[in-house]
């Protein structure tokens, strides 16, 4: 989950979702919590693409599911 939504109120939206696929990311081909490059399983690209997308700091992150999406295809070569 992401860090807003433990907050009372917080806003709840695309950079939330961001988040949360960014952290499915980490699930799949990382580990888990454990963020670091060590255990990605993936290029260095999908990795920066992921750790933008679990960023702390919602404003740092992707600001929409599209744009995330984007970058993932990118970073593929797609």
């Amino acid at each position: 989950m992401s860090p807003e939504e433990f907050e009372l109120g917080a806003v709840i939206d695309e950079r939330t979702n961001v988040f949360n696929m960014g952290a499915v990311a980490f699930c799949l081909l990382g580990g888990e919590l454990d963020r670091s490059f060590d255990k990605w399983e993936a290029s260095k690209g999908l990795f920066e693409v992921a750790s933008r997308a679990v960023e702390k700091d919602r404003n740092k992150r992707y600001g929409s599911v599209e744009e995330f999406f984007l970058a993932w295809n990118k970073a593929l070569g797609a």
